[in-house]
Order: C-alpha cells, then sequence, then structure tokens
C-alpha cells in the first residue's frame, strides 16, 4: 500500500483535491438551509443566494459549474500529459460550454411533450428560467460534433481527445445530479423497503420526502453509476488495456445501460424536471440506447476497421516537461 501510494502520489493529490471541492460544495448547500422544508413536496431551497429581488444563483447551476470547473481541471491536466498546447483547452471551452447549453436546451424544446411556447424567450428558456428545460444528451451531442470539427482544425486525435472528454462528461454529469437533487426533481416512485429509507444518509433522506412519502433518489443511483464508471476509466486509460477511442466507447456503453435500463425507467411521471416521451417511452431511454449501440460499434468494429491501428492511450502520453510536442 506505502509503495502504491508513493507511486501514485501526484495522481492521488489531483483526485483529492477535486473530491474536496465537490464535498464543499455539497456541505456548503446542506448547511446553508433552514431547519424548516421548502415546501410539501420539496425539502431544500432551491435557490443558493440572490444577488437583487429579480436575480438569483440556483444550486443546480452551481452544481453544473462546478462539474464543468473541475472536469476542466482535469483535462488541462490530461492536455500537459499528452503533450498538447494547454492554451486550446481553455479556447474550445469557451466556444464548446455556450454551444453545449444551446444544444442542451433544443434538445428540450424538440422532445417537449407539452410545448407551451409563446415567444423566443420561451424557447431559449429566459421567461422562465429553463432550468428543468436542459437535457445532458443534448449538450453531449452537440460537444461530439464540436470536438469532431475542432481536432479537424487544430489537426489532433479525435479519439485522444474524446477519451478527454468522457471522464469530463462523467465528473460534470456526477456533480449535475446534485443539482437535480437541490431542485427536488427526477425522483423515482415511493420506496416500499424500510431498510433502504433507514440505508439513506439523512440529508438525502430528507430532500426524498415528497409530499410525505420517501422517493427512490434516482439522481443519488445514477451518481454513483457514473462515478464507478470513472474510477474503472480513470485506472483503465492507466494500463494497456485499452486502445485510443475505447475509453469513449467504453463511455457511451456504460451510460447508455445505466441512464436507459435502469434510471429512466425508474423515474417518475409527471415529476418536476420528467423526462421527455415520445411514443409512450421517455425519449431519454431511445437516445441512451442509441449511445449504447455506437460505444459498442465503436469499440466492436472500429478495432476491427477504423481504430485497428490506434496506439494504447498510455503510450501516446508524453513526459510533463515537453508540453511544446504535439501528437498528431
Amino acid at each position: 500500500m506505502n509503495e502504491f501510494i508513493k507511486n501514485n502520489k501526484r495522481s492521488i493529490k489531483k483526485y483529492g483535491i477535486v473530491l474536496g471541492i465537490f464535498l464543499f460544495v455539497l456541505f456548503l448547500a446542506i448547511v446553508t438551509q433552514g431547519n424548516v422544508p421548502y415546501s410539501s413536496s420539496q425539502y431544500y431551497d432551491p435557490t443558493a443566494f440572490r444577488i437583487s429581488s429579480s436575480i438569483a444563483i440556483q444550486w443546480y447551476a452551481v452544481f453544473i459549474l462546478t462539474g464543468l470547473s473541475l472536469g476542466a481541471y482535469l483535462a488541462y491536466d490530461e492536455f500537459k500529459k499528452l503533450g498538447w498546447n494547454t492554451d486550446w483547452l481553455f479556447d474550445a471551452l469557451i466556444i464548446a460550454v455556450p454551444l453545449s447549453i444551446v444544444g442542451s436546451r433544443l434538445y428540450y424544446v424538440i422532445f417537449d411533450p407539452t410545448p407551451n411556447y409563446q415567444s423566443f424567450a420561451d424557447v431559449i428558456g429566459i421567461s422562465n428560467g429553463g432550468i428543468s428545460g436542459l437535457s445532458i444528451h443534448g449538450a453531449v451531442i452537440t460537444a461530439f460534433i464540436f470536438v469532431f470539427f475542432w481536432t479537424k482544425k487544430k489537426k489532433l486525435s479525435f479519439w485522444a481527445l474524446a477519451d478527454t472528454l468522457a471522464i469530463g462528461f462523467l465528473v460534470g454529469q456526477i456533480s449535475g445530479r446534485w443539482g437535480n437533487f437541490m431542485n427536488g426533481e427526477l425522483y423515482g416512485p415511493v420506496i416500499q423497503s424500510q431498510w433502504l429509507i433507514d440505508a439513506l444518509p439523512a440529508f438525502i433522506r430528507n430532500g426524498m420526502l415528497i409530499d410525505g412519502m420517501y422517493r427512490h433518489p434516482t439522481f443519488l443511483y445514477e451518481s454513483t453509476w457514473n462515478l464507478a464508471a470513472l474510477i474503472f476509466l480513470l485506472i483503465a486509460r492507466r494500463k494497456r488495456w485499452f486502445k485510443v477511442g475505447d475509453v469513449m466507447g467504453l463511455y457511451l456503453i456504460w451510460y447508455g445501460i445505466g441512464r436507459g435500463a435502469i434510471i429512466e425507467p425508474l423515474r417518475t411521471q409527471g415529476a418536476p424536471g420528467d423526462p421527455l416521451v415520445v411514443f409512450g417511452v421517455y425519449v431519454n431511454i431511445w437516445l441512451s440506447l442509441v449511445l449504447f449501440a455506437l460505444g459498442g460499434l465503436a469499440i466492436i468494429l472500429g478495432k476491427k476497421y477504423y481504430l485497428k491501428d490506434q496506439p494504447f492511450y498510455v503510450d501516446i502520453l508524453v513526459q510533463e516537461e515537453a508540453e511544446d510536442h504535439v501528437i498528431r
């Protein structure tokens, strides 16, 4: 154990910082709440703080930005290991983040089961906040499209950057789901097992008390599912287990299974943040299955045809001091 810690001291410190920042934000979100439930259907106040009587910052936004910042921090470190210009990362984020927000909103608007858009402001979500009118699937699709063209322009490996992007997505999704928790949304059916109710930490149990009944914390299930994937992929990409592009394929498979087969079927229809429905089935289930299939194609067919000559991811890493060396 001591040898392991010695050989991985820098990585342990880095991921310790990431975990510490996330836990600190979660701690603030919980301890700043009052002793009285926000409402009968929502225990926590979704507002973090107010700038004025008409402008407020929501905890959902805080957790999303926390996940984005932590994902960017890990990507910055990975850019150095790949020998890429770290300035390019920030240039890409300036464009990719706003585009992903637009893509996330458009996805929601397109598949909204109860559209009621009276103006352009309604479409872009200004008039009513639009906080619950976003979808991670739209953000993922938009980010992939942007990365494809951006890597072509910069003459970088799309698949190597996609592997880094997969880690960032997982970090963002893990953090963002706690924003849903603070919003009191995207919960599951009533918990029938008293053992499970008692097993939940008190602050989560309180948040899942909706109209007098404890609900399944689907946000926690998805966050934990993604955390397991994050730990595995962080270890796997430093081993000669998978080649460039495989990490992204594995992420799509893992996320597709978890979201499409486990999380979405558990969600309660009619709840705040209710998933969109097409042909009687949540559209997120359809797309999650598509992502699962794409991940499988990337792993199976990609290895045989397009990605067959790709090196192991760990073999394209360079010494940190060689930061000006660009891998094509």
